[in-house]
């Protein structure tokens, strides 16, 4: 049985790395579409949250306001 070492860790560091690597390669049209979709989650959810704090203020002006 050989005792790992610095040489036998680094390359098996090195050779996850290059397969995890090649598995970004391979699936980067998943990936991609994948972030364009969560772009696109977060900004719908944005834009909503910022609809709703503008109909908010919008009533809260409307019920302080003593001439409305």
């Amino acid at each position: 049985m050989v005792a790992p070492n610095p040489i036998t860790i680094g390359l098996a560091v090195g050779t996850g790395l290059v397969y995890g690597g090649l598995k970004v390669v391979e699936h980067w049209d998943d990936i991609t579409e994948g972030a364009d979709k969560a772009a696109e989650w977060v900004g719908d959810k944005a834009s909503d949250l910022g609809n709703e704090i503008a109909d908010g203020a919008k009533k809260l002006g409307s019920a302080l306001n003593p001439f409305d």
